[in-house]
């Protein structure tokens, strides 16, 4: 009797019958094969010996470990990072290269017969980089990467790499950025610039965010009544509410300055940033190309102070550092009025004047000693009157050198077009 026709007969089936049954219907078990690994073509393991004919063996674990931490884990021409990859979210990732600046092969990218083997696994001969720039110094442009040139970036990324990450806490300042509209213009400031002008002297940012103080009225440019009604007095509120307590309490120990804005607004700012406290105020440059790093070399801008004419009551200060300031514009803004016209200048007035730090710490000094020199020929009851054309880092310094229990009120006055100087705001 078949397995299938137990039940139906309805007869008992005895243990024997049982065995056979489930020997029956039991499934046949499938053999499972392990596939085969394809060879590799290529593999971070397989020495270059192995893998190309007259090659020299891999960089080693030692030798690598030396360059990923020279350069910081980033590419050494473009500064990218090379760990993590944003698109796939992998935070490891590793998208580094090493790259041989003398060939490891004499028949490789700048190979040498007599080098190639010698510096091999040498770490000096060794670059990190990302993909791209691999292959632009190995494949689409070798002619122009030649040793002596991958030599020296190599040299600048760790000298730069080197100065960044050897600077102590006690260098770390809060990077302040005040911008506003001038005219029909609002221009920002990279935090990139400002980082890099910070390390040329020593400075880290002690904040990956930056203190903002980012003034303006939707549809109203600078040259309006309506907006210096408002801005002051919006500068005042904000810098009381962002930044002075926390320069009270010690949590702001040194503060970079960078701003752009209209020339009262700047000296403004300056007036409310003490002057005892740690503040490097930077000027932006415009050539060779845009940047807010001091340049090196002695100072050229040569400041000085021409003294007005002696009694009188009524001072006007002449601020021409970026361009010369005639006394019939002054006298035409605060006309049948009996001005003593005093000014501070410097040897040659124009945009690219103010490029050192010297030339930022002569200014300082004469400042200090016009506002003394005012109270010393006019007497305590003065009134002054301020004239500017200067960068913005001379606005914001020229305000911080004025102290309120030593020297006079201020009325700050800017330049409009087809109208002349026009009072803007008042420093006491």
């Amino acid at each position: 009797m078949s397995a299938g026709t137990w039940m139906a007969y309805g007869e008992v089936p005895t243990r024997r019958d049982r065995n056979v049954l489930e020997n029956f219907i039991r499934p046949v078990p499938r053999t499972r094969r392990r596939p085969q690994r394809k060879a590799s073509s290529r593999s971070c393991f397989m020495t270059e010996s192995a893998s190309k004919k007259g090659r020299h063996g891999t960089v080693g674990p030692r030798a690598e470990k030396i360059v990923w931490a020279r350069a910081a884990g980033r590419c050494q021409i473009c500064n990218d990072s090379l760990i993590g990859h944003l698109i796939s979210g992998s935070r490891t990732a590793n998208k580094g290269y090493i790259a041989h600046i003398i060939g490891s092969s004499e028949d490789g990218p700048r190979g040498n017969a007599d080098q190639s083997k010698a510096l091999a696994k040498d770490p000096d001969n060794v670059m990190l980089l990302c993909d791209g720039c691999h292959r632009v110094i190995d494949r689409d442009e070798r002619d122009k990467h030649s040793e002596p040139v991958l030599r020296r970036m190599k040299a600048a990324h760790e000298a730069w790499i080197a100065r960044s990450v050897g600077l102590r806490p006690a260098s770390q300042s809060h990077i302040l950025r005040f911008t506003n509209q001038i005219a029909a213009n609002e221009t920002a400031i990279p935090v990139d610039m400002c980082i890099a002008a910070m390390q040329a002297i020593g400075r880290t940012p002690a904040s990956f965010d930056p203190i903002d103080l980012k003034l303006g009225i939707t549809g109203q440019q600078d040259d309006g009544e309506l907006f210096w009604a408002v801005e002051p007095d919006d500068l005042v509120r904000f810098f009381q509410e962002r930044i002075k307590g926390r320069i009270n309490s010690g949590q702001y120990r040194h503060i970079s300055v960078f701003g752009f804005a209209p020339m009262p607004l700047l000296m403004k700012l300056g007036q409310l940033l003490p002057d005892i406290h740690d503040v490097e105020i930077f000027t932006r440059h415009r050539e060779p190309e845009p940047s807010w790093t001091w340049r090196e070399g002695a100072s050229e801008m040569d400041s000085r102070l021409i003294e007005g004419t002696p009694g009188g009551k009524m001072v006007a200060i002449k601020l021409s550092i970026t361009d010369r300031i005639s006394d019939d514009r002054v006298t035409s803004a605060i006309p049948d009025a009996p001005l003593s016209i005093w000014e501070i200048t410097c040897a040659s007035p124009r945009h690219d004047a103010l490029r050192t730090r010297e030339d930022m710490s002569q200014f300082r000094e004469v400042v200090r000693s016009a506002f003394n020199r005012v109270k010393e020929v006019h007497g305590e009851d003065t009134q002054v009157f301020v004239f500017p054309a200067a960068p913005a880092a001379c606005c914001i310094e020229f305000g911080r050198c004025w102290q309120p229990k030593t020297h006079r009120p201020m009325e700050i006055f800017d330049q409009v077009q087809d109208r002349g100087f026009v009072r803007r705001l008042r420093i006491e």
